[in-house]
């Protein structure tokens, strides 16, 4: 069976954390496929046509994408205390491929000819069915929040705002915003001093094992899926500040602060 992650690079560290996960689990040669941006058209014409006035905003985007990928190349390779993750896929004997932009035709391209069957998303945008057809088995996603109730953006902080447990779930990916099968959720455990940052940082480290675990048991053909129904749950946008705020406070409420000493 061939896995893929595929991932921006510059959530590099969150696929090493999953590529290390699933070694763990005795999974090897794992391909990645990491893209580097978003491909745009070539001439000043095609720009224009493209993005009209929202064209300097683009250009200024890029930019500021190229510079964050090439740091986070430098600190990659410059990192002493571990191998870079091209490094670290080599070494597992997989292939490393980068690639532009995740979405088109050359990431297609890409996993076409890994022959993926399992594909595992470490930090991507909203996948497109193009390249959610390729993977023979399925496409494999965390979500921070408990679907189908929380779907969409920032819903560590919508489930404290609406009193409901922060959650984890592992889905398949279908061309919809986190609406294809679940194969497993956990709850995040709350601890005296919790933060919001905390709860995700705490949800952030513990989705990467069970995403392998899902991966694993989907491979095995050990897994059960659940269906996710038309018109369950709804999707959440980005939190207003002041709402964050809220959220938190709650979040202080229901847990309390740590003891002293």
């Amino acid at each position: 069976m061939r896995v893929v992650i595929l991932c921006n690079y510059l959530n590099s560290n969150y696929a090493r954390a999953v590529l290390r996960a699933l070694n763990a689990r005795g999974m090897r040669r794992i391909h990645i496929v990491a893209a580097v941006g978003a491909t745009t058209p070539r001439t000043v014409a095609g720009l224009w046509q493209k993005y009209r006035f929202a064209l300097p905003r683009v250009v200024l985007r890029s930019i500021a994408t190229r510079l964050a990928w090439w740091m986070a190349r430098a600190q990659d390779r410059k990192a002493a205390s571990e191998p870079s993750l091209e490094a670290e896929t080599i070494a597992q004997r997989g292939k490393f491929v980068v690639v532009r932009e995740i979405n088109g035709e050359e990431g297609c391209s890409a996993l076409q000819s890994l022959e993926t069957d399992l594909l595992v998303l470490a930090g991507t945008p909203i996948m497109r069915a193009a390249v959610l057809a390729v993977p023979r088995i399925g496409t494999l996603n965390a979500h921070q929040g408990a679907l189908p109730k929380f779907r969409g953006m920032n819903v560590i902080e919508w489930a404290v705002f609406e009193s409901s447990p922060p959650t984890i779930s592992i889905h398949f990916v279908d061309p919809g915003v986190d609406t294809g099968d679940v194969i497993l959720d956990e709850a995040v455990p709350l601890r005296p001093g919790d933060t919001v940052v905390s709860v995700r940082e705490r949800a952030s480290a513990r989705q990467v094992d069970l995403l392998a675990d899902a991966a694993a048991a989907v491979l095995a053909g050990r897994f059960s899926r659940r269906t996710q129904r038309a018109g369950e749950g709804r999707q959440y946008f980005t939190m207003h500040p002041r709402l964050r705020a809220v959220a938190e406070r709650r979040l202080q409420e229901k847990v309390g602060t740590p003891a002293n000493g």
